[in-house]
């Protein structure tokens, strides 16, 4: 039997190696002093089947609650780096298919999607308990807490590239996220009109957060948050209380512990992770003017800032009236004119006979 006085130090071995009581034993054969091997099953081996008992880990008429499991599996989304796509899904799929042909299991596969992820290294070598360049996250909780050393992993890189640690950017996630604590304690805004470039912010971050959440961007998705945040400090009235409310629930999954007290401390009502995600209004987020590049012959002349929508009559005027484009066609009329809404006016001029 393993001994249950098993202390798990991380020092790097299997940690009953440092059980003197289990190592040193008598050899069944000869009587006289023996070791113990403590190199038991590989963690992926066992992994490749918990997620049966997690449905239902006090089960005890069988290997799995398989009237829970047919809600909960097979696994909908897997996530792992290369040691995980090349090895542990190899036990993992034998295990499933050698339980699906003793009718144990009712699916093919045990994970429906695969998503890789990068490696994070430390001074460009991956970091290892036997090279000793293990980063703990225990120092970085104790002085910025969880949130914000979760929120710099996923700030730190794309998700499949992984990155080399480089914990300087700490600071500046971690002022992300005081903003956000000051500004959702502050008192509530007077009533007033609303602030069409705030709510414009506000709707193409739902947006942004919402889709790059889809394809595991989750650093662009932190980015977008952070330019919300800055909007949101120099705003005023109903706008800026139901942007704070939203950056909320926009940051509940990346800052789940934060977000659950500030919601509780502005009288939300629940849990902030129990609340409907945000929607996005495609008519709120339209921008009211855009900018409009202007060619002559396909090279930039100058660019033109025009209500959005504008018709191709009106944007060509604006464009003649550019002083730029005035000099650079020095009295020559266009021949024909390329058009793409809201984006470029080309004038193509005549070439003389």
């Amino acid at each position: 039997m393993l001994p249950r006085d098993v202390e798990f130090t991380g020092r790097g071995g299997s940690p009953l190696s440092h059980v003197a009581s289990f190592v040193n034993t008598t050899c069944p054969k000869c009587s006289g002093p023996a070791r113990r091997d403590t190199d038991t099953m590989d963690t992926f081996v066992d992994s490749s089947w918990y997620m049966y008992r997690y449905v239902d880990s006090k089960y005890d008429a069988g290997f799995m609650n398989k009237k829970l499991g047919k809600k909960w599996l097979p696994v909908q989304q897997y996530t792992g780096g290369v040691e995980h796509a090349i090895l542990h899904l190899l036990y993992m799929r034998f295990m499933a298919k050698a339980l699906r042909d003793m009718g144990e299991l009712w699916f093919d596969e045990p994970a429906l999607r695969f998503r890789y992820q990068g490696t994070i290294v430390f001074k460009g070598r991956k970091m290892s308990k036997s090279r000793g360049n293990v980063q703990t996250p225990d120092a970085y909780v104790e002085k910025y807490g969880a949130d914000t050393l979760r929120l710099f992993m996923m700030f730190m890189g794309p998700w499949v590239d992984g990155a080399d640690w480089d914990a300087s950017g700490i600071e500046g996630v971690h002022r992300f996220l005081r903003r956000v604590w000051e500004m959702a304690q502050s008192e509530a805004q007077p009533a007033g009109p609303r602030d069409g470039d705030v709510d414009r912010a506000v709707h193409r971050t739902i947006a942004k957060v919402t889709d790059d959440l889809q394809t595991y961007s989750f650093n662009t998705a932190v980015a977008a948050m952070m330019e919300l945040s800055n909007a949101l400090q120099h705003a005023s009235g109903p706008s800026r209380d139901e942007g704070v409310a939203t950056l909320l629930l926009l940051l509940a999954p990346f800052a789940p512990y934060m977000t659950e007290e500030l919601w509780e401390r502005r009288g939300g009502r629940g849990s902030v992770h129990r609340q409907s995600w945000p929607a996005f209004d495609p008519r709120v987020a339209a921008a009211n003017e855009v900018t409009i590049v202007i060619q002559i012959d396909g090279k930039v002349r100058d660019r033109i800032t025009a209500p959005a929508g504008i018709s191709q009559p009106a944007a060509e005027k604006l464009a003649m009236a550019s002083p730029k484009v005035k000099a650079a066609l020095d009295g020559r009329k266009p021949g024909r004119t390329i058009f793409v809404p809201d984006r470029l006016v080309n004038f193509v001029t005549r070439r003389p006979s």
